[in-house]
């Protein structure tokens, strides 16, 4: 691993978090989050619940590394939003999601971090493969607040644009649907 590590400090509420845990550098920090089961948590916008609930998505996980950085004077890491073409291949176990829709893919976007040029991805417990790399179609840098409100408007703003181009069989709120069903599937293996 390529990014960088250093020593926690006191005095920040992720930092204070994993120190509570007994976990005194990024690098144990990492290795700690990576662990974590994928799902959804009760508290999102609380960066250290995910700490305490032991579980995250690419979103918190990611978001709660870069303001884990932040907290510690750290600004070279990035947090970016990724918008890619989720396939059976890149993502397995939404197979029959895709299938029962007839659909060969669906554009999802996806939070990752991101250090001297290189991407990492942190979501699966022991996945550091980066499946879905090859099919990034749009990357942007955001905020870890940005993980919510604006991360969704923006996925469904180039949702609306991909089923008006492409003269989709679906409607946004349906498309939306199908996507949640993806993630359930993933939550579920």
């Amino acid at each position: 691993m390529s990014l960088p590590n250093f020593n926690l400090t006191e005095g920040s509420p992720v930092s204070d978090a994993f120190l509570k845990k007994d976990i005194k550098t990024f690098h144990g920090a990492v290795r700690y989050i990576h662990n974590l089961p994928y799902g959804r948590n009760k508290d999102p916008k609380n960066m250290a619940s995910i700490i305490q609930e032991g579980v995250g998505t690419c979103s918190t996980k990611h978001a709660c590394l870069k303001t884990l950085a932040e907290e510690n004077e750290i600004h070279s890491i990035q947090l970016n939003l990724c918008i890619f073409s989720m396939n059976k291949k890149n993502t397995p176990g939404i197979e029959k999601v895709l299938d029962t829709y007839r659909l060969s893919y669906i554009l999802e976007a996806h939070i990752c971090l991101s250090y001297d040029h290189e991407r990492y991805d942190f979501t699966f417990p022991g996945v550091s493969k980066k499946s879905w790399e090859p099919d990034i179609l749009i990357e942007t840098t955001i905020d870890a607040d940005q993980i919510f409100d604006y991360k969704v408007s923006y996925h469904k703003s180039i949702l609306e644009d991909w089923i008006q181009r492409d003269n989709f069989p679906y409607s946004l709120e349906k498309v939306w649907e199908i996507r949640e069903e993806c993630i359930q599937a993933l939550t579920n293996d």
